[in-house]
């Protein structure tokens, strides 16, 4: 799918705190040598990767940069306006989670046409991992020999999952999660609590925009729920139907990832790590006080898991939701080992 700036609120403020040495960079490069022509950003959820390809594109249309996007020669005010014809991003359709061939058609399509407006032309593509073979062929021609002054920003939170022929034709930008004082610094001056704020990194690996987007979208409270109904099934005190369709009400990438976390928490207790440590560590506390886990059937769950999550995640799922969610609570099920005397 083909978007303008207008339906992803284009980027008009300033770089993050933790991108302005990367910035700086960018801008020296540029001046003495150029941007490649396909620079490919990579990092973990949440740091701001977007924030910063949408500020990449911003300023190398603007018609009067400097160090950065000048904010009032008329590129400058398109942008603002979400009406760049000179710009455009490539995401998966709605429904869908793969980049299809017919969005890479649109894209080769547009960045063989002279700019309109400004000296080049700016397209987005993310997350670039989940491109299928078609649609990757159909780039790679424009990524060896891109036409006239045109430049891919390609997005990705898995390097290695993207195709090497894609990989290979781009040049690599590493991002990283900032450090824990600065992002709690950030955080807290959007108005979050301290305390919460702390929480919210944690839960996020320390990405400052995912623990925002967590605060906002309610995210702690709906994990909450699955995990209350996880320790009703572990105790036998809610039938399978109804946990599976509490669960199956949310996005399945969601719920596999939460999912696994917990695994995870459970294995670390296992090999006795401080709680301090665990993200949820309430939850295997209670957990533990009346049952115990088969470690080598915990393990095959986490394989599972990892693989369905790897599915998703490149767009090649087939699943079906209520059927998996089903499939993975008997999984659990079936690894709890009752502690004697427990009234579950």
């Amino acid at each position: 799918m083909i978007t303008p700036a207008a339906t992803h609120n284009a980027i008009n403020g300033a770089v993050l705190p933790w991108q302005q040495s990367v910035w700086a960079d960018l801008i020296k490069r540029h001046r003495h040598s150029g941007l490649p022509h396909a620079l490919m950003l990579t990092g973990p959820k949440g740091i701001g990767k977007h924030d910063l390809a949408l500020h990449i594109a911003r300023w190398l249309l603007c018609q009067n940069p400097s160090d950065d996007a000048c904010g009032h020669c008329h590129s400058c005010q398109l942008w603002a306006a979400g009406s760049h014809p000179d710009f455009q991003i490539g995401q998966p359709e709605e429904g869908s989670r793969q980049i299809r061939i017919d969005t890479v058609r649109h894209i080769n399509d547009f960045i063989s046409q002279t700019p309109q407006i400004s000296r080049c032309q700016v397209v987005i593509i993310r997350p670039v991992e989940v491109m299928n073979t078609n649609a990757a062929n159909a780039l790679l021609k424009t990524l060896e020999e891109p036409p006239g002054e045109s430049f891919l920003l390609l997005e990705t939170e898995r390097f290695g999952s993207v195709l090497p022929t894609i990989r290979s034709r781009c040049q690599r930008l590493s991002l990283a999660a900032p450090k824990a004082e600065l992002a709690l610094q950030w955080l807290t001056a959007t108005g979050v609590q301290a305390a919460i704020a702390e929480h919210a990194l944690r839960m996020n690996n320390n990405a400052p925009l995912a623990a925002r987007d967590w605060l906002s979208g309610a995210a702690g409270d709906t994990q909450q729920r699955w995990l209350e109904l996880l320790l009703q099934w572990s105790k036998g005190s809610a039938p399978l139907q109804t946990v599976a369709d509490g669960w199956s009400k949310f996005e399945l990438g969601d719920i596999i990832t939460w999912f696994y976390g917990l695994t995870c928490d459970c294995m670390k207790a296992m090999m006795q790590v401080p709680h301090e440590h665990l993200l949820y560590a309430n939850a295997v506390t209670e957990l533990s006080s009346y049952a115990m886990t088969d470690k080598i059937k915990l393990i095959t769950l986490q394989d599972k898991l990892r693989l369905t999550n790897g599915q998703l995640l490149s767009g090649a799922s087939h699943h079906n939701k209520m059927l998996l969610v089903e499939s993975l609570l008997l999984d659990w099920q079936a690894l709890l080992i009752q502690r004697s005397g427990s009234s579950a």
